[in-house]
């Protein structure tokens, strides 16, 4: 084979290498390593363990500003939501008040010779107006309600500090074991594509050496 196409294929090879490995450095270097190494006069360290505490904090920025707020999170509850609640609740709740009035009227007539009052029908009657008619004034409160949660929750609930929060505790081995199985597909086509471009770079250096620099 002449030497010059030897070269070519030399030159060739050693260019995706060269690529391919930079773009497989570059994506380790997102995680690992994961505490801080010295070689030499220099000092590395993963991105991301490096950087973990300021990446939190733009990410808390970014989330609470321009995603998601406490808010809007509130407002996406509709009144037609919270109606089934407070129709548990009241029956619930009317249960054991209508069981406690029964009991009262019952020890009372207990009390009293020969007096003999049956309070089911009564109370029955009763509670069921007193359960129909609070279900309607709450039900008209429920927006206002909800308003002023959303209110209260935004001065209590900061959602950058829980991203900060979150994010600063996190294992960020289970965080690379993540990525790398989502991402998995894109990343070697990073590195594939590192592979690819550090060819036609190491045929375009060749062609310069040998017709470019060579004519001159």
């Amino acid at each position: 084979m002449p030497v010059l196409w030897q070269s070519f294929i030399l030159s060739a090879f050693l260019g995706g290498l060269i690529g391919w490995v930079t773009n497989w450095l570059a994506i380790k270097a997102l995680f690992s390593p994961q505490q801080r190494r010295s070689f030499l006069f220099f000092e590395f360290q993963g991105l991301l363990p490096k950087r973990q505490k300021e990446l939190a904090q733009n990410l808390g920025k970014i989330v609470e500003g321009e995603l998601i707020s406490v808010e809007e999170l509130i407002k996406k509850v509709e009144p037609a939501d919270i109606d089934p609640i407070i129709e548990d609740v009241m029956r619930k709740n009317r249960d054991e008040m209508e069981q406690r009035i029964k009991d009262f009227i019952g020890s009372i007539a207990n009390k009293i010779p020969f007096f003999n009052l049956s309070a089911d029908t009564l109370v029955k009657s009763v509670m069921d107006r007193i359960e129909k008619e609070t279900c309607i004034v709450l039900k008209r409160q429920v927006p206002l309600l909800l308003e002023r949660a959303a209110e209260k929750a935004a001065e209590k609930i900061s959602v950058q500090e829980i991203v900060i929060e979150k994010v600063c505790k996190m294992d960020l081995i289970k965080l690379e074991t993540i990525f790398n199985r989502i991402a998995d597909k894109e990343m070697k086509a990073i590195i594939r594509l590192g592979g690819v471009l550090g060819v036609l770079v190491g045929i375009i250096q060749w062609a310069v050496q040998n017709f470019v620099i060579a004519a001159v």
